[in-house]
């Protein structure tokens, strides 16, 4: 039997309220296991797979402004998690790098996350989950708002 649903679905509401949901829960744990929020494990684990990088690219993978990226890694550059360093190509600009408290963190974060997403996977097939991961990948990846 079909599902009633509204016309529109309200598909960004759900999405939204989900969205909101999981990004307390995640923090709350990524604070109590690792010390820092999920903002900062975010790029303590871009940093980590990814190397150093510009703060125009964090902020591009992260889907943050400039104001925002700036205030956040000069947070985690006060807590020693990473450095800036002069960017070689771009006297203007600055890389920025994990420090092995970073490193350590990124590592007590991802374990943290694992376990979390462990319990998100246990309330979903299999085939939900694939549909869930694949609609949001399209999502996030592609931008299907510009153009």
């Amino acid at each position: 039997m079909a599902r009633v649903r509204a016309v529109d679905r309200r598909l960004y509401l759900l999405i939204e309220i989900t969205a909101r949901k999981l990004h307390r829960e995640a923090d709350a744990r990524i604070r109590a296991q690792a010390r820092v929020t999920a903002s900062q494990a975010a790029v303590l684990f871009l940093l980590l797979r990814r190397g150093e990088r510009r703060m125009k690219a964090i902020g591009e993978v992260l889907a943050l402004g400039a104001p925002a990226v700036t205030g956040l890694i000069d947070r985690m550059e006060r807590a020693s998690l990473v450095e800036k360093k002069p960017d070689p190509t771009d006297r203007r600009g600055a890389l920025v790098a994990l420090t092995e408290k970073g490193r350590q963190t990124a590592e007590n974060a991802d374990q943290s996350l694992r376990a979390f997403n462990a319990e998100i996977a246990e309330r979903l097939s299999e085939d939900e989950m694939n549909t869930v991961y694949d609609a949001l990948t399209r999502l996030a990846l592609d931008d299907p708002f510009k153009g």
